[in-house]
């Protein structure tokens, strides 16, 4: 019964049939081996049906591409491609009671961690699932009574019950710091491989990096706001340069953040025109010029001569951040170097220019980091999200 209930949790159906089907030649009347042998068949016919549904759904698109692409009438293909993504719905949401029968179970045998499994499984798919809620409610009361009462538990299992509890009541700080003790402790206590073995049995590593990652929003949804509160605050007093440092700040954690664009367009414009009282309307002109002309011999990809007006702009106005910048990108040419660390600064120069509103400033940006390391994939992704803008906005223009 124990090599069944294993492989069972293991997933490792067809083991686990082998297994139940020993025991019941033995005792024909076992109940568990019943149970659990017919979940096991039930998870085997589901994923036979998966795979039978991906199959026709990718025959079944491509053939109404080729349709399609042929101006052929596809109205019958995709008839049948609805009728295929329905059934692929309702089998999913089969999959989604089976596993909750097999969390119930689970967790009448006092199996919680595989119990947690199973439904953590199905609402990081369908967070609204009603029975999954409802083992899960379930699931934590038994836990707080097993956590509280402290008996009959591993320092392993602990930890990884904790994080499980925590976990599910979106402590996600709480679950880190659970599980990575625990993992801790099994690397400190077991071999290498013994103690990923372990691990995986514990059931928690695909959570814990999920946790981590919301661990890690909240902290820059914390940094950002935090960061706008100084900006709006800095701004009211017109301090533009701190302000702007803040929103700038903003934009390379999040762009698309709420009124961003606006504070941030006004705080360039304000800093900029400070400067330009400093410099001096002529000196503030020619400096412009030159940053002009450096631009159109980079994009040429003129370096040495670009590489000279830049400095020229340089020499006039120290602090012009952009011109040092593209002079930067330029040696970079010019001595043929990858400089993932340079390509980052433009990469978040973009991210700038986008919550500002300058797509094609992100754009030149995104480019330039793109040149400087090629395989600089936010640069990338952020390149094809914004040329999709651009191309919606040409459409949208007469």
């Amino acid at each position: 019964m124990a090599t069944g209930v294993s492989a069972f949790q293991e997933r490792r159906w067809k083991e686990a049939m082998a297994a139940f089907l020993e025991v019941l030649g033995q005792d024909p009347r076992n109940a568990k081996a019943r149970t659990y042998l017919n979940l096991a068949a039930k998870e085997i016919q589901a994923q036979q049906q998966t795979r039978m549904q991906e199959d026709r759904l990718r025959v079944l698109s491509q053939t109404a591409q080729r349709l399609e692409d042929n101006r052929m009438n596809a109205e019958p293909i995709e008839a049948a491609l609805l009728d295929s993504t329905q059934a692929e719905e309702r089998a999913r949401e089969e999959r989604w009671q089976a596993s909750c029968e097999e969390a119930d179970v689970e967790m009448e045998l006092g199996h919680l961690l595989p119990a947690y499994d199973r439904v953590s499984g199905v609402l990081s798919e369908n967070s609204s699932h009603r029975r999954a809620q409802q083992l899960l409610s379930e699931l934590q009361s038994r836990a707080h009574f097993m956590l509280e009462r402290g008996t009959s538990l591993t320092s392993g299992d602990r930890f990884a019950l904790e994080g499980f509890y925590a976990y599910s009541g979106a402590d996600y700080a709480a679950a880190v710091a659970a599980w990575r003790k625990g993992a801790a402790l099994l690397q400190q206590t077991n071999s290498t491989p013994e103690a990923a073995r372990l691990l995986k049995t514990l059931r928690y590593q695909p959570y814990w990096k999920i946790a981590e990652a919301r661990v890690e929003e909240i902290r820059r949804a914390a940094e950002t706001l935090e960061a706008f509160q100084k900006g709006t605050a800095f701004y009211a007093q017109g301090e533009f340069e701190q302000a702007l440092h803040a929103f700038r700040r903003i934009a390379i954690l999040n762009p698309d953040y709420p009124h961003l664009g606006s504070y941030l367009t006004q705080s360039e414009a304000a800093v900029e025109k400070d400067r330009a009282r400093r410099l001096g309307e002529r000196k503030q002109k020619e400096i412009a010029r030159l940053f002009d002309a450096g631009l159109a011999a980079l994009q040429q990809e003129h370096y040495r001569e670009a590489e000279h007006i830049f400095q020229q702009a340089l020499v006039l106005d120290s602090q012009h951040e952009q011109a040092r910048s593209y002079l930067a990108q330029v040696q970079a040419e010019l001595h043929r170097r990858h400089d993932p660390q340079q390509a980052q600064q433009h990469y978040e120069a973009g991210l700038v220019a986008y919550a500002g509103g300058r797509l094609e400033d992100a754009v030149r940006e995104w480019n330039m980091a793109a040149r400087m390391h090629p395989d600089h994939a936010k640069s990338l992704h952020a390149l094809a999200k914004v040329q999709k803008e651009l191309a919606l906005n040409n459409e949208i223009v007469p």
